[in-house]
């Protein structure tokens, strides 16, 4: 029996997002995706690893904009093994279903924005 993590499964969504071009990351790029009135809904992964400056500045703009975001107990490497990247911590999603079903695995699995 093959069960996956949460975190898994959200690694897998991400990997979906990536092949869709559906994500965002890079600081300038994070920062307008915060700030963009044209995103309806929108959703920031951070990595379990990432920096405590970056960690706290980007938390801070997710409230700012009301953004809900998750840290999830997956390194830089392996997120980013995930899309197909180097050396990423914060993911922007840009899919509405990509969210939804990211949220989705939270909520099933105790988890609160």
């Amino acid at each position: 029996m093959n069960s996956l993590t949460y975190e898994d499964k959200i690694l897998s969504f991400l990997g979906l997002a990536a092949k869709s071009n559906s994500i965002v990351f890079g600081k300038a790029n994070i920062k307008h995706y915060l700030s963009c009135p044209q995103l309806k809904r929108k959703l920031i992964i951070l990595a379990r690893d990432i920096g405590k400056r970056v960690k706290l500045e980007t938390i801070q703009n997710c409230k700012n904009y009301n953004v809900p975001f998750i840290e999830i107990n997956k390194t830089k490497s392996e997120i980013s093994k995930a899309i197909g990247k180097v050396n990423i911590s914060v993911i922007g999603i840009t899919n509405e279903s990509i969210i939804h079903g990211i949220l989705d695995v939270v909520r099933e699995n105790g988890g609160g924005l």
